[in-house]
């Protein structure tokens, strides 16, 4: 949710290309890592978790070039600063919760 306000605000004031651009450069890094959570989530995963993460970082780079392909005219800063922002998010919201419930818990 957090990405797509950032490419609605950078929509406004950078265009609608430049919002598109985020939206596929997020995309392609949280598309793989969906599948690779919910794989090894799923109990039922056969390949081993490293081979799991070579296959994320080679679907991002496959969804990097379809999207440098199709669309020649995408930014790449604008791709690469939401892909950016969606690889680092995730940890930093985790680490955020983990804070916010250690603070809590000590107050108990």
């Amino acid at each position: 949710m957090f990405l797509i306000g950032v490419a609605v605000v950078a929509g406004v004031f950078r265009g609608f290309h430049t919002s598109l651009d985020m939206l596929m450069g997020a995309a392609v890094v949280l598309v793989p890592s969906a599948w690779v959570a919910a794989s090894l989530t799923s109990g039922r995963s056969v390949i081993s978790p490293i081979w799991m993460g070579l296959a994320r970082y080679s679907l991002a780079a496959v969804g990097f070039a379809m999207v440098f392909a199709l669309r020649p005219e995408s930014g790449p800063l604008a791709c690469w600063l939401a892909s950016a922002l969606a690889l680092l998010l995730p940890p930093l919201m985790v680490v955020w919760q983990q804070r916010r419930l250690d603070r809590t818990s000590r107050r108990d």
